[in-house]
């Protein structure tokens, strides 16, 4: 039985609990050792979403989870039998599962993998009085990589998004850039917006991704002059080197008179990556508005990258980023590098 669902049914021994909670605890440590991507798609204009995952996470050592979170159904619409059934694998078209089997065949074309000798496993567990609740398939390929389609059941996506994280941990959550972008502030946590409450709330990474792949190349890393920014450089850098894109590191001064400490910033930084074995493609400094001059250099690279200050939760939904104002006016996808 699913170690979640055993926790679900009731009653437990105070032994088998911990027992089960120590075997979940075990599950999460061995997934901190590899690379995990969740992949959030939303329609088949998301789609680009899953290219991205792919060409992030190309590596045995990566899990990509394709998730797509429909709402609660409270109108009697899916029938209670179906319940008992393997959604996932059967051929009722519930809301998001041919999303999702489109993803996957994205997936398999990127990834060059071939379904047919991956091991897979399916799971339902009760979520919000759903009849269905929640379905995932998960496929073990010959190589140890993971891929996974989750069919998540919430009362609206972005808390959806969040509760998934929690069964994780991710190191990267990938999202679709949204209709329309929003301020930060205190309707954050009122209102049914999925990205700028995602990007406010998640402990770690998150991209706005933009469907560029075809046309723009290379990493563009924004770098403040801290030690958070430079070790936020490492991590996107390493990112970049995975996945065979050049790194461009870049830095903005307030005035003229400060570019000399934005030309030492990105050489410090450039010594720092060369160090480590990867090569920096290009170093740029600029003067004027930071977010202006970072959406207007970046604009042609595949990822624009900025490390967050390390604010809460409450002082990110309360005060934005950076980040948040350079994924609303970019038209490359924005990566808000989270260290944790």
């Amino acid at each position: 039985m699913p170690l979640l669902k055993m926790l679900q049914r009731k009653p437990l021994t105070g032994r088998m609990e911990e027992a089960v909670r120590k075997q979940l605890q075990k599950i999460k440590a061995e997934r901190r050792q590899r690379f995990r991507v969740l992949a959030s798609l939303k329609d088949e204009e998301s789609l680009y979403v899953a290219r991205m995952a792919a060409h992030l996470a190309d590596c045995p050592k990566c899990d990509i989870v394709l998730l797509f979170v429909r709402p609660v159904d409270r109108s009697g619409s899916i029938h209670v039998q179906l319940a008992r059934r393997n959604i996932l694998q059967a051929g009722v078209e519930l809301p998001g599962l041919r999303i999702l089997r489109e993803g996957l065949e994205v997936l398999q074309q990127e990834l060059r993998l071939n379904m047919e000798e991956c091991e897979t496993s399916t799971e339902q567990m009760n979520a919000w009085g759903d009849p269905v609740g929640d379905a995932r398939i998960t496929y073990t390929c010959p190589d140890g990589r993971h891929i996974v389609l989750k069919l998540k059941v919430a009362p609206e996506i972005a808390s959806g998004i969040l509760d998934q994280y929690e069964l994780g941990p991710y190191n990267l959550i990938i999202l679709g850039k949204p209709e329309r972008w929003r301020r930060s502030g205190l309707w954050l946590l009122f209102h049914h917006v999925v990205a700028e409450r995602v990007m406010a709330m998640a402990p770690c990474s998150v991209m706005i991704a933009r469907d560029t792949l075809d046309t723009n190349r290379g990493f563009f890393i924004y770098l403040d002059g801290s030690a958070r920014s430079f070790n936020g450089m490492r991590r996107t850098a390493i990112l970049a080197h995975e996945a065979g894109e050049p790194v461009t590191l870049f830095a903005v001064a307030p005035t003229q008179e400060e570019m000399r400490q934005a030309q030492k910033t990105v050489d410090k930084g450039r010594e720092i990556l060369e160090n480590l074995g990867i090569e920096v493609s290009a170093t740029k400094t600029a003067f004027g508005d930071t977010v202006q001059q970072i959406v207007e250099h970046g604009n042609d690279h595949l990822v624009i990258a900025i490390t967050d200050r390390g604010r809460t939760r409450l002082q990110r939904i309360f005060l934005g980023s950076i980040a948040g104002e350079v994924a609303r006016l970019a038209k490359t996808s924005v990566l808000d590098v989270r260290l944790g």
